[in-house]
């Protein structure tokens, strides 16, 4: 029995260490490639945020390029004079009669 027990302490002393090594070199493997992984993936999220954003500034850049347009036309000048003349027109329509 005591030979048996001897045979087992030797073959846990062997394997023991090896099976260590063998799994913290696969657990570095794998945060190896896991890390590579999430890098790429952080680097084509960036890149298609980017673009978004890209994309985003130009259509308010052709927004502010149409709102000043506008502005500038003279058309808009004489719709505000206009509406300056309404207003007092307005405002005096607007207000009650007064019973006597």
């Amino acid at each position: 029995m005591s030979e048996s027990l001897e045979l087992f302490a030797v073959m846990m002393a062997i394997m023991v260490p090896v099976s260590l090594i063998v799994f913290i070199t696969e657990y570095f493997k794998y945060k190896r490639s896991t890390s590579a992984q999430f890098g790429d993936l952080k680097k084509q999220l960036n890149e298609n945020s980017t673009d978004a954003l890209e994309q985003e500034i130009a259509a308010l850049k052709e927004r502010i390029v149409v709102l000043e347009s506008i502005v500038t036309d003279r058309g808009y000048e004489l719709n505000t004079h206009i509406s300056k003349l309404w207003y007092p027109v307005s405002k005096a329509a607007a207000m009650p009669m007064v019973r006597d």
